[in-house]
């Protein structure tokens, strides 16, 4: 009788401790999603991890869970690749989800997670900012040479919604220090993959650091605080090799320049060291500048008037997008080297030239010394004259 009444109280005891176990779980229902598949991932820091699926009923309840989170843990809800919710738990949270398939993320309300309705706020923020510069870029795209004005209105209309959308993601960073959800947003990027944060950009950078020491102190283990510690230190480490380079520019009518290698439109790489024996135009521009366009119409002059006389022009553009760029080499006709990292105002060649306005150039003999600096008009006429 004792073993029986033992056995039974050791089964009493599992039931109870599995009642107790800690875990996570993300449930709820998803209307007119009879027969669709639903995928439940987690989101890593280099690709997903499909963690569990289900085939949803005609009730549309779903049911997915696991242990205890360590951190807060980015996860994924897809009916599809390119339909999917983005949540945020933590520890044990019971995130409820309800939405509707015909209309997955716009129709999506998540209740007792702060991380996960935190995301939905920002990528709502980021749809809208999205919409709004591939629109703008796409109106940019097809505006001919005779539409200058609209162009450089188009042009601050993008300056002015950036900025915009990055005085509202510092405020939120701000607002929430100790939330992963800031780290998304620093994260966040436009249609061609950049990112819309610039860590190199001093304004911005004080965001990232204040989330990667503030995570830091919280999460020292976590791989995406790593990760965000690192990048912020590389930054700063960039910007001190920056100073330097600043430094050896300062030197640089005594000592020749620093190298330069950068990609043309079609993918070849091309250094500027490999001009050397020529006289040499370091030209910096952008398709959005319309001082520089003008600038580029009296290059093309220069180029007729000594090409093929040991003479080149190496241009470099500060611009984002490779279709603006491309275009613009195309409609103003550009027959010298034109090469960009399409890094915008974070581009390394214009960092290492100390580059602080547009249209900006350099002057450079067959010697490879810096004979000149932001020299225009007939001035520029003058030295390359000099320079024969």
């Amino acid at each position: 009788m004792m073993r029986n009444f033992l056995f039974a109280l050791t089964v009493v005891l599992f039931a109870a401790s599995c009642s107790t176990k800690e875990e996570y779980k993300v449930y709820g229902k998803i209307e007119n999603g009879e027969g669709k598949m639903l995928y439940f991932e987690r989101l890593d820091m280099s690709n997903t991890v499909a963690l569990d699926s289900l085939k949803l009923k005609k009730d549309g309840k779903f049911t997915f869970s696991g242990d205890r989170l360590d951190e807060p843990t980015f996860f994924l809800l897809k009916l599809s690749d390119n339909n999917f919710i983005t949540l945020l738990a933590d520890t044990v949270e019971k995130v409820e989800v309800a939405a509707d398939a015909v209309n997955f993320t716009s129709s999506c309300r998540i209740q007792n997670s702060i991380g996960s309705a935190f995301i939905q706020i920002l990528n709502k923020r980021h749809i809208v900012l999205r919409d709004t510069v591939d629109a703008l870029v796409g109106e940019y795209t097809k505006l001919g040479k005779k539409d200058a004005v609209r162009k450089q209105q188009i042009a601050d209309e993008l300056t002015t919604t950036i900025n915009e959308h990055k005085k509202l993601v510092g405020e939120f960073v701000m607002d929430n220090p100790r939330s992963f959800a800031s780290y998304y947003a620093l994260f966040q990027r436009f249609s061609d993959n950049t990112l819309i944060m610039n860590v190199m950009d001093k304004n911005d950078q004080v965001f990232f650091s204040t989330i990667a020491t503030s995570l830091n102190v919280l999460y020292p283990e976590s791989e995406r605080v790593k990760h965000l510690y690192n990048y912020v230190l590389e930054a700063k480490v960039r910007q001190q090799r920056d100073k330097f380079n600043e430094m050896l520019m300062s030197q640089a009518e005594e000592s020749g320049f620093p190298d330069i290698e950068e990609e043309t439109v079609d993918g070849k790489k091309v250094k500027l060291s490999s001009l050397k024996g020529k006289v040499v135009i370091l030209s910096f521009w952008a398709s959005w500048d319309d001082n520089s366009r003008k600038h580029n119409a009296q290059l093309k002059k220069l180029y007729k008037k000594y090409k093929g006389k040991d003479f080149e022009i190496y241009q470099v553009s500060l611009d984002r997008s490779k279709v603006l760029w491309e275009s613009a080499i195309e409609k103003d006709n550009l027959p010298w080297i034109n090469v960009s990292d399409l890094r915008y105002t974070d581009s390394y060649p214009a960092r290492v030239f100390n580059v602080k306005q547009l249209p900006a150039n350099f002057i450079i003999s067959r010697k490879g010394d810096i004979v000149g600096k932001d020299l225009f008009g007939s001035r520029l006429d003058e030295k390359i004259k000099e320079l024969y």
